[in-house]
Formats: C-alpha cells, sequence, structure tokens
C-alpha cells in the first residue's frame, strides 16, 4: 500500500536583512531520490533565494515603513493641528497688547526732575498706546531698588522702567557688586530726554562772579579758597573734570540733592555750583541765579545763548544726565518697537517740549533702542576711568 501522506512541519530560514521566511514543503516517505531532492532544494534556497522568499521579504518591509509613514502623517497631522490652535492666540495677545495698565516704575522720590518728567512722557504714551500708564515710585539705593523692581517682572510690557544714567552707567563702576547687569537683565526700549550739568552763580549781588574765566582766575589766585558745591556723583565728576580742565584747586562742596545746592548758591554760602539745571530754572528767570556755561558736548536748547564750557576752550567736561525707558529681559520686539515709536512721537509733540525745556530738559537727539545702546557704551567708556581715578565708592 502506498504510504499514508502526512504534513510535515514547517522549516524557518533566516534570510537578509533580519527578515524570517517560512516555507512550506510536502515530503513524502517513499524514496531515497526524494530526500536527495529535498535536500536538493533545500541548499539551492540557501544559495539563492526563491522568488516567494523575495516576495514575502519585500511586502513586510513595505507593510513595516507604512506603518511608519502613517504614524510619522499622524503626528504631524496632529502638530499641525496644535499649531493652527496656538498661533493664532499668540498673534492675538500680541495684537490685543496693552490690554490693561501698563505701570511704569520711576526709581526717585514723587515730585522731583525724574518723576515729573516720567508722568510728562508717560501721559504722551498713554494717549499713542491708548492704555492708562500708572507711575510708580520705587527711590532709594541709587535705584537699585526700582531696577530690581523691573527684573521680577514678566516681560509682557506690563511693567517698564523710567531708567537713568545712575543704573547703567554709573552704578556698574560705584559698586563692586549689583544685584544686576545691565546689559544683560533688561530690554533697552528708548532713548527719551537729556539734562546738561551746569556752572552755575549767584547773580545779582555784589562781587557775582561775571563769567567762567573770571572764576577759573579767582581760583588759580587762591587754590582751594573757591567753594563749588554739588550734590549727584556725576555733579561732582563734572566739577573735578572741569577743576582738571582748568588747572585749579577749588574745593569740593558735597551735597545731598540739587535743592540744597541751589539754596546754597542763591544765598551766597558757595561760590558756584555744579549742578543739574532743573532747580535753577526758576531762579534764572527771576534773576537771581546765572548760568555761566554747560558741562554738555551741544548747547540747551532752552537756553541757546549760554555757551558750553567746550567752547570756552575747557576740554573733556561732558556730563550730562539721561533718562530713558527700558523693559524686563525677554520683552518681544513688536513691544519694544511700539513702545520707542510712542516715545518719539511724544518728544516731537510741541506741549511736551515746551514743558521740558521749562523743567530744564530737552528731547534726546537720537531716540530708539540702538541710541540707548550707543549711549550706554560711550559713557560707560568715558566714566569709568573718571570714577576710578576720583576714587568714588558706594559698597
Amino acid at each position: 500500500m502506498q504510504a499514508r501522506e502526512r504534513e510535515r512541519p514547517l522549516d524557518r530560514q533566516p534570510h537578509q536583512g533580519g527578515v524570517e521566511v517560512v516555507l512550506g514543503q510536502r515530503t513524502r516517505r517513499h524514496g531515497r531520490a526524494r530526500r536527495r531532492d529535498r535536500h536538493s532544494l533545500r541548499a539551492d534556497w540557501h544559495r539563492k533565494p526563491c522568488p516567494a522568499a523575495l516576495a514575502l521579504q519585500h511586502f513586510d518591509r513595505a507593510r513595516s515603513l507604512g506603518m511608519n509613514v502613517r504614524r510619522v502623517c499622524r503626528f504631524l497631522g496632529l502638530a499641525a493641528a496644535s499649531l493652527a490652535l496656538v498661533l493664532p492666540a499668540l498673534s492675538a495677545a500680541q495684537a490685543a497688547w496693552p490690554a490693561r495698565p501698563i505701570r511704569l516704575v520711576v526709581p526717585f522720590v514723587a515730585g522731583g526732575g525724574a518723576d515729573v518728567t516720567a508722568r510728562l512722557i508717560a501721559a504722551k504714551l498713554q494717549e499713542r498706546l491708548g492704555q492708562q500708564i500708572v507711575v510708580d515710585n520705587k527711590p532709594g539705593g541709587n535705584t537699585l531698588i526700582g531696577a530690581q523692581e523691573l527684573m521680577k517682572a514678566q516681560p509682557d510690557g506690563y511693567t517698564l522702567l523710567w531708567s537713568i544714567d545712575q543704573t547703567f552707567v554709573l552704578n556698574p563702576s560705584l559698586y563692586d557688586r549689583l544685584p544686576y547687569d545691565p546689559r544683560k537683565d533688561f530690554a533697552l526700549v528708548a532713548l527719551a530726554i537729556t539734562s546738561p550739568n551746569a556752572v552755575i552763580v549767584r547773580a545779582g549781588a555784589p562781587g557775582a562772579v561775571a563769567d567762567v574765566h573770571e572764576l577759573v582766575k579767582r581760583a588759580r589766585a587762591e587754590p582751594g579758597r573757591v567753594n563749588i558745591g554739588a550734590a549727584a556723583i556725576l555733579s561732582q565728576m563734572a566739577l573735578e573734570e572741569f577743576n582738571r580742565s582748568a588747572g585749579i584747586q577749588s574745593t569740593r562742596v558735597p551735597y545731598k540733592g540739587s535743592a540744597e545746592v541751589a539754596q546754597a548758591t542763591i544765598a551766597g554760602d558757595i561760590d558756584a555750583a555744579f549742578d543739574g539745571i532743573a532747580p535753577y530754572v526758576q531762579f534764572v528767570k527771576a534773576g537771581r541765579a546765572k548760568i555761566l556755561a554747560f558741562a554738555s558736548s551741544r548747547r540747551f536748547s532752552g537756553q541757546p545763548e549760554v555757551p558750553t564750557l567746550e567752547e570756552l576752550g575747557y576740554k573733556g567736561v561732558d556730563f550730562s544726565v539721561w533718562f530713558g525707558i527700558v523693559g524686563p529681559r525677554g520683552l518681544p520686539p513688536e513691544i519694544v518697537a511700539r513702545v520707542s515709536e510712542g516715545v518719539d512721537w511724544a518728544l516731537h509733540q510741541p506741549d511736551v517740549v515746551e514743558k521740558l525745556l521749562v523743567f530744564g530738559f530737552e528731547p534726546a537727539a537720537q531716540t530708539g533702542p540702538q541710541a540707548l545702546a550707543t549711549r550706554i557704551d560711550a559713557d560707560l567708556a568715558r566714566y569709568a576711568p573718571v570714577i576710578r581715578r576720583l576714587g568714588f565708592k558706594l559698597d
């Protein structure tokens, strides 16, 4: 009888590329030739894959690739859908700024020149941006308190700082350790206004000094006998550089504030003052004080008839105060641009310019973040050596 056929288990053989190929074949238990044929077939298969094996291999690869492609497509589709939801929200948030009141930190007490000018600019900026701007006075620590207040704020455009050269130019040389990096921890927005230091004397009194040359002549005739008052660090630096440039030895009389210096000047307690001009505007108008010269690179537009010390031959005595606006680090460029444009617009309004001149200030020749960065770099390069030479420290 013919032997009963039965199924032989499937043979599994590895193929190149890691694909496992399954070959099935029926065998019979009769005859040595059939077994030889079977062994021959297996040997041939090892040498060259059969068409069925290649087809299976390509099918497995295509199926695997297809699954990966489908997964990638699903991921990209989800990512695109997420971006489609997020991007309009971000654009809407930026377009909506400012959606609530903006806080302008002023690192000085209320009522002074810094505060008055900040409120003037804030009022116009508020008009331009269409949102309320609230002035928040944070005095103390030579502007350190105000600067740290800004550093705690989110960079969303709702907290800004009415900054001054003290924060960015003087403090880095006056303090060995600062709680901030003036160039890395803030976003520069705009340079706004400037006010020159000046040589100021009492007017209308017997023996009053007529001009700068007469003041220098007296100081040379009596070294150390001419008393000149100064309050702010920048004013004291200007005085010492004037002494150096003129080759004289006047006595620097320090005061706590400009108001005290102004009163001492008008009372005749000192021979002259090196100070910002804001506290003296009213006295000049009343004929009780006289500005002899400006310690600045150009004449002050509010007193165009008064020369600069540079014009009179005293070189290197350029010490003007400046104010501007900065924001927290990371402030979006779009917000920087809008605030900067608003400041520039405000400074071109005739009523603003008129009031600034009354306060002893004038619009900066150039505004914007780059103008502010340029001014900071230039002042750092000029002031740092002077501070070191004079030995000024506030630590």
